[in-house]
């Protein structure tokens, strides 16, 4: 009977791990409600003074703040972004390092409110983003500036028609208009005002004025990032038309021949009448870069930029991204895998592991001394030439299911300096420096050893 009593409690406990047809339909019913409700806030008409706001530290162009971004599904919620907190100071460049599935790029995508609804929402949490708004006048429209001579008055020229002649009122007297300020590339400048959003609270219609000109996205693969039935042109054209009010389509055009100079790519008028797959990797990366860079953005998310190409067209990206960033004095949020890539190209560095930050401080800290086992193990697994070792170092076991995240430290599992205090409840962040921070018991005020 004894036999027969083990297989028994044998197969109840593999039978644990599924759900029921009932506890299914369950989990989606009350999901359901929740993505009704979150799809409901997102499409509301709402005052700007509802996701206006300010920065808790003026020196910073974003601050995240305990955001929960979720994923709702028949299996149950899986919490892919669970409490994170960090900030991009301006000027500077934030690397988000950790293995796949930690969260990293849903955490962009929360940035820029494009998270796949109505399943992936952003539950709770600020997401403050410091934008240079367009100054409005009474009737809504964006206020120009205009060029003045040395008097002080607007400087005005003639009127012309679509065919280049001058026009002329009904007496026959030319038609004056003022002349309007342009930047280095020709774009139409107009009068500026700081302001500071809460992306999270942002209805969907309203983050139009932030995505794609104030906060630009580099995305992971150009190729399935580009249309393949448009032009280089007519895509780069789209952020001038969208983004700048009154733009015309030669004030475009010329801004996107403009835009791929930038980036160093050569022959840009004959790249700007190409299809996507008529460019290799590097050049349709390059595009990408000069899409994100066309409307000016204060905040660059480059998601996995040289992922997919070979190293000699990597180190070329990542050289263009780091003087594209000190010309355009912008702050660039860099996701990635690649310890390499962070320790050539950020300041500061954030660790993140299922779906929260375990270490995060300056690059120089982070290399040098690594803190949290998690951390010290990702540092151990990248080969080096001085490695005396004939095989390269693995984190045993595997990250734990993201639905049903248990109470306790994440990583207690794989950890090789587990104590009896990782038993309870998850660690908190604790401030081991000015600037360095690690979630780790080994590392609270009692000290390894007060358990």
């Amino acid at each position: 009977m004894s036999l027969f009593r083990k297989k028994d409690e044998a197969e109840k406990e593999k039978s644990s791990h599924y759900l029921t047809g009932r506890e299914v339909r369950a989990i989606a019913k009350e999901n359901a409600a929740v993505m009704r409700r979150l799809e409901k806030y997102k499409k509301r008409r709402a005052d700007e003074s509802e996701f206006r706001t300010e920065m808790r530290d003026p020196a910073n162009i974003l601050e995240i703040e305990d955001l929960h971004s979720y994923f709702f599904t028949d299996q149950g919620v899986v919490k892919a972004v669970n409490g994170v907190t960090f900030s991009v100071p301006q000027g500077s460049t934030v690397g988000v390092v950790g293995e796949s599935g930690c969260g990293k790029s849903v955490t962009s995508m929360s940035v820029m409110q494009l998270l796949q609804a109505p399943q992936g929402q952003i539950f709770s949490g600020s997401i403050r983003f410091k934008s240079l708004d367009f100054k409005r006048d009474e009737k809504g429209e964006a206020i120009p500036i205009w060029e003045l001579d040395e008097n002080g008055e607007v400087i005005k020229d003639q009127a012309l028609d679509k065919e280049g002649n001058p026009r002329v009122d009904k007496n026959g007297q030319p038609i004056l208009i003022p002349r309007q300020k342009v930047d280095e590339y020709g774009t139409k400048l107009y009068e500026m005002e700081e302001k500071v959003f809460d992306i999270a609270k942002m209805p969907t219609k309203e983050m139009y004025r932030l995505r794609g000109r104030q906060i630009a996205m580099i995305f992971q693969e150009p190729m399935t990032s580009l249309n393949p039935v448009f032009t280089i042109g007519n895509q780069l054209d789209e952020v001038t038309l969208l983004h700048v009010p009154g733009a015309t389509a030669e004030d475009a055009r010329r801004r996107s021949i403009e835009m791929l100079n930038l980036v160093g790519i050569a022959m840009p008028e004959r790249v700007y009448k190409s299809f996507p797959h008529e460019l290799s990797g590097g050049m349709r990366q390059r595009v990408m870069i000069s899409m994100a860079l066309a409307g000016n953005p204060r905040l660059i998310i480059a998601d996995e930029p040289t992922t997919a190409l070979d190293v000699t067209i990597q180190a070329q990206i990542l050289d263009l991204l780091r003087d594209l960033k000190d010309r355009i004095n912008g702050s660039i949020l860099l996701i990635t895998h690649d310890l390499g890539i962070i320790a050539e190209m950020a300041d500061y560095e954030v660790v993140m592991y299922a779906g929260r930050i375990i270490e995060q401080g300056t690059v120089s800290e982070i290399f040098h001394h690594p803190m949290h086992p998690y951390t010290i193990g990702l540092q151990k697994s990248k080969p080096t030439m001085d490695s005396e070792s004939e095989t390269l170092f693995n984190i045993p076991g595997n990250v734990p299911n993201p639905i049903n995240m248990p109470d306790y430290c994440y990583f207690r599992e794989r950890c090789n300096r587990c104590i009896d205090r990782c038993k309870g409840d998850y660690p908190r962040m604790v401030q081991v420096s000015p600037t360095h921070f690690v979630a780790c018991h080994l590392y609270d005020e009692e000290g390894p050893d007060g358990n």
